[in-house]
């Protein structure tokens, strides 16, 4: 795609030599037969038959209207160049470059140099330009292709209303003819030079007109950019403070949280204080009533000694009244060994179990047959010896009786 809308080339091979392509567009009753855009209908029947540098040559047109075009060939080399100037200024140009398969045809529309270029665009030249030059190029190697047959020879050139030239011109004339040829030709070089330098005004004023744009597009980004600093900054002075608020809030809930944990945990001590100091009374107390109560049990402990030590006693003494008050059966000694065994003369005294027993009941039973009178022998005087007072002897013995029985 052309970078230039007001500039277009396109190119094809076509199946010919360059002379033969050469000598089509040199012949302007010819060109109808390639015009792909519809609009050339025929040259007149006074213009040159082959063209040359510096020729002039009007054409029948029709878009919508008839009317008719003057051109003027600008550049001209045989067998490999040719362009011609519109009278608007903008130009057609034909170059042939051999080819191995036959030639390459490069078509241009160049109305770069043109003053007033807005024209083209409205009429949309600029649109239908490059396909016009496409549909030329393909009816320029149809035209050669020898499968594709011809179109038909177009119509000859109508008779130009204008006077016709004299066949035959005196020198005068033709030094006049050749002046106003050169002099057209200058006019036409020098309207080139004009549109040349329209151009380069024009370019240049486009290039200052870019820069200017670069420059204003430059600084409105360095403005855009200030600002986008300007904000950032404040966002990021926004974002500084909010964070020095927020730590600064968290920093105070934090000392709020200290505070309270050391409240709490004042609180918590003081709990455990009170807490020791009740179990420390509680243990008092309860050492206390343990106290009263080991001294309860030792109290009832010693009492139930001393009455059991009484009662021990009174046994005692009972069983010491009972023995005192007994009959006393006499022992009779024991036969030497090897002697005959004498029988007993008295009744033997009861068993000393049913005597601790009867003891023990707080009973005086009967004395057993056989034993209401003393022996012969002597009384039993001896009285029985009372254990000493802090003697625990007879308890012991007591219990043991008591156990026995």
């Amino acid at each position: 795609m052309d970078s230039n809308p007001y500039l277009v080339t396109r190119q094809r091979l076509v199946q010919a030599p360059p002379g033969a392509i050469f000598e089509l567009l040199v012949d302007p009753s010819k060109h109808p037969l390639i015009d792909g855009s519809g609009t050339v209908k025929s040259a007149r029947q006074d213009e040159p038959q082959r063209l040359a540098l510096g020729s002039e040559f009007g054409m029948d047109m029709r878009l919508g209207v008839g009317y008719r075009i003057q051109n003027t060939v600008v550049e001209f080399e045989e067998n490999r160049l040719i362009a011609w100037r519109h009278f608007n200024g903008h130009r057609w140009r034909y170059e042939l470059i051999p080819a191995p398969r036959g030639t390459l045809v490069r078509e241009t529309w160049d109305a770069s140099r043109l003053k007033r270029q807005w024209p083209l665009k409205v009429m949309g030249f600029t649109r239908s330009t490059p396909v016009n030059i496409e549909r030329t190029l393909d009816r320029l190697a149809d035209y050669f292709d020898p499968n594709t047959p011809r179109p038909p020879e177009p119509e000859p050139p109508r008779p130009s209303p204008r006077k016709p030239r004299a066949k035959s011109l005196t020198p005068a004339q033709e030094a006049k003819e050749a002046a106003r040829k050169q002099a057209r030709a200058q006019k036409a070089a020098q309207q080139d030079e004009e549109g040349a330098a329209a151009q380069a005004a024009k370019a240049e004023r486009l290039v200052l007109a870019e820069e200017a744009e670069t420059a204003r597009r430059a600084a409105r980004n360095e403005r855009t950019a200030e600002a986008r600093r300007a904000r950032e900054l404040k966002e990021t002075e926004k974002t500084e403070q909010a964070a020095l608020a927020e730590r600064a809030q968290a920093e105070k809930v934090a000392e709020q949280e200290r505070v309270e944990a050391e409240k709490a945990a004042e609180a918590a001590r003081e709990e455990q204080a009170k807490a020791q100091k009740a179990a420390e009374l509680e243990r008092a107390q309860a050492e206390r009533i343990a106290a009263a109560e080991r001294v309860k049990e030792e109290r009832a402990a010693r009492q139930e000694h001393e009455r059991r030590t009484k009662a021990a006693r009174a046994e005692e003494a009972e069983a010491a009244k009972t023995r005192k008050n007994a009959p006393q059966v006499p022992v009779e000694p024991l036969p030497p060994i090897g002697a005959t065994p004498r029988p007993l003369t008295t009744t033997p005294r009861r068993p000393a179990r049913e005597m601790i027993a009867a003891a023990k009941a707080g009973r005086r039973d009967a004395p057993a047959p056989g034993q209401g009178t003393e022996p012969a022998g002597e009384p039993d005087t001896q009285e029985p010896t009372p254990p000493p007072a802090g003697d625990r002897r007879p308890v012991a013995a007591a219990r043991r009786m008591r156990r026995a029985s």
